[in-house]
């Protein structure tokens, strides 16, 4: 749940948008918060918040919590987000090619910025769902990792969020299985290249129209060869058809 949270912007999110990631509601998330603090105040004198019904406002022990809207705020307190970066369990996952979302403008000299990602692409659980629904298969060029490195490659693939990020609203929601497409890494940075990304389709249209180019130049340049040969005596006259039919040219 506090994994959930962290990788979202400011470490804050809506109730029930954790909910969606951990694939539950928000009551039975509330209901898990109580049982953490009535554990933890057994062991510590801690004076929780009380409401106005004599009841206790369980959840302020970790989060901060507000209106927003139709939707409740929470947001990691700065002790639990300190504690969850020391003790290595934020739940982020980077590759060696992303940077997190806020990374500082300012680089070393030679450091190379690949692809900027945001907390939606990071966040373990939403990665999870999607993958789990779309599978491991790169959604722009359908690369698949297991084919080519069998086990080590199993499952690796990146996840990349279909909304512009300067389209978020303050109470949006990500759906993992809407939002989120898996993606390879050569596929990521290049939807990553331009600001605002390039859609998927784009992406797809721009491989298609380089691999046509390429083809018709490998065409055209084993024709030349053909014709030389044939010029020059190396080759007879029906190699030369041969390669022309081959190539489609004898149209």
């Amino acid at each position: 749940m506090f994994q959930a949270l962290y990788s979202f912007e400011s470490h804050q999110a809506s109730a029930s948008q954790v909910g969606l990631i951990l694939g539950t509601h928000y009551g039975p998330l509330n209901l898990e918060l109580g049982r953490y603090a009535n554990r933890i105040s057994k062991l510590y004198d801690i004076d929780f918040t009380e409401r106005s019904n004599k009841k206790y406002k369980f959840w302020d022990l970790f989060f901060n919590g507000w209106d927003e809207g139709t939707k409740f705020i929470w947001q990691l307190r700065p002790e639990l987000v300190e504690a969850l970066e020391k003790s290595n369990l934020t739940g982020d996952e980077h590759f060696a090619e992303e940077l997190p979302t806020g990374t500082s403008e300012s680089f070393l000299e030679g450091v190379k910025r690949t692809i900027t990602v945001n907390s939606y692409e990071r966040n373990s659980k939403a990665r999870e769902l999607c993958v789990k629904h779309w599978k491991a298969i790169c959604w722009v060029c359908e690369f698949d990792f297991e084919k080519t490195y069998g086990e080590l490659g199993k499952g690796f693939i990146h996840v990349h969020h279909l909304l512009p990020v300067s389209q978020i609203g303050k109470t949006y929601q990500v759906d993992p299985i809407n939002d989120l497409r898996p993606v390879c890494p050569n596929c990521h940075s290049m939807l990553h290249k331009r600001n605002p990304t390039l859609e998927i389709d784009e992406l797809k249209t721009i491989i298609r129209q380089t691999s046509g180019k390429l083809a018709e130049k490998k065409a055209i340049t084993k024709a030349d060869a053909a014709f030389k040969n044939y010029r020059d005596g190396k080759e007879p006259v029906h190699d030369l058809i041969d390669v022309i039919k081959e190539l489609g040219l004898d149209d």
